[in-house]
């Protein structure tokens, strides 16, 4: 059995991916810091209580607060190894100096904490070209890791943090609409990639187990991604089988292209946001892929709220998809499971 639970991230990302026997237990990323209470309990009941890997996206806010939250509890979970890209990551060099202040924050806790940082991959960057087990990494690469460098610089002198620099949202229009949204419209809105460099650096990997892949993005670039992934579906005829997509970005319209779409054969969408910042997802992000995956789907939204606009039975027939969300007693965590070959 293999289960991946959308936690409650608030507008950001937790998700808690567990497989093998005996279990193994990897935690991507940690939401807000409101978040850590909220999920402290279910860390808690784990058997045994530990977690493997911790994979810390990015350093952006809504990935980062509830895992510097998790270090600072003196009664967390015990932590096997950690996956996080830090300042001396981005320079290529071995690690010495630090980063922004949340970067900062959580690469003092690794230290003072001594716990294995990066362990796979030899203390080095977590970027494409270096393996990972059951772990394909498809982003972030060194140009998107050199590309940060100046902005982590810069933050780090001025002793702020790095707020994620988002494009506007596009076709926001469609919440206001009344009645079942322009698919098609919303679809034909011309891609414009994510320029923020914070989310370049996302570490994006491929998991594979049994016969199971899901495509973990953080909030990566989709040209990247694309990149790293062409090989992967070229070798299977032109479209890459997938089990699940963890939709990049929380279903910004700026990280998932017609270009992706295209390559992937995938029957579950994951959308890991209660839209309180941006509004995520983007309307023209859920309409790409309704128009362009012709096939059986299911839409999964780890917030009620953020399934309402999509849980329309005119829509569900015309595109041929399901919804699936959060129990009312329990909104904000989604749990999805799949029997390994």
């Amino acid at each position: 059995m293999i289960e991946l639970s959308m936690l409650p991230g608030k507008d950001g990302d937790c998700l808690l991916l567990t497989y093998g026997d005996p279990p193994r237990r990897v935690l991507i990323d940690g939401g807000r810091a409101a978040t850590y209470p909220l999920i402290k309990p279910v860390l808690a009941a784990l058997e045994p209580p530990r977690i493997d890997l911790l994979v810390v996206t990015h350093v952006d806010q809504d990935h980062v607060l509830g895992v510097l939250a998790l270090f600072d509890d003196d009664e967390r979970v015990a932590v096997g190894e950690v996956w996080f890209n830090g300042f001396d990551h981005l320079m290529d060099k071995p690690l010495e100096t630090f980063g922004p202040r949340d970067g900062e924050l959580l690469t003092t806790a690794l230290m003072a904490q001594r716990v294995p940082w990066n362990r796979a991959f030899d203390g080095q960057a977590v970027e494409v070209g270096r393996p990972g087990d059951e772990f394909h990494i498809v982003a972030p690469d060194r140009a998107a890791l050199t590309r940060l460098v100046p902005l982590w610089e810069k933050e780090c002198a001025e002793n702020g943090l790095i707020p994620g620099v988002d494009p506007k949202p596009a076709g926001i229009a469609g919440f206001e609409q009344f009645g079942p949204v322009n698919v098609g419209e919303l679809a034909r809105t011309p891609f414009k990639a994510d320029g923020s460099r914070t989310n370049a650096t996302s570490i994006a990997f491929l998991f594979e187990f049994d016969g199971v892949r899901i495509l973990f993005t953080g909030d990566g670039d989709d040209r990247r991604i694309v990149e790293s992934l062409r090989p992967l579906a070229d070798a299977e005829g032109g479209r890459l089988r997938l089990d699940a997509l963890k939709v990049a970005h929380h279903g910004s319209a700026g990280n998932i292209s017609p270009g992706l779409l295209t390559m992937i054969d995938c029957p579950r969408y994951l959308f890991s946001t209660n839209g309180d910042r941006h509004g995520h997802p983007d309307p023209a992000a859920v309409a790409r892929i309704l128009v362009h995956d012709a096939g059986e789907k299911e839409l999964v939204f780890n917030y009620r709220a953020r399934a309402e606009l999509w849980d329309v039975p005119e829509l569900r027939a015309r595109f041929h998809y399901t919804v699936t969300t959060a129990p009312a007693e329990n909104d904000g965590t989604v749990t999805l499971t799949w029997n390994a070959d």
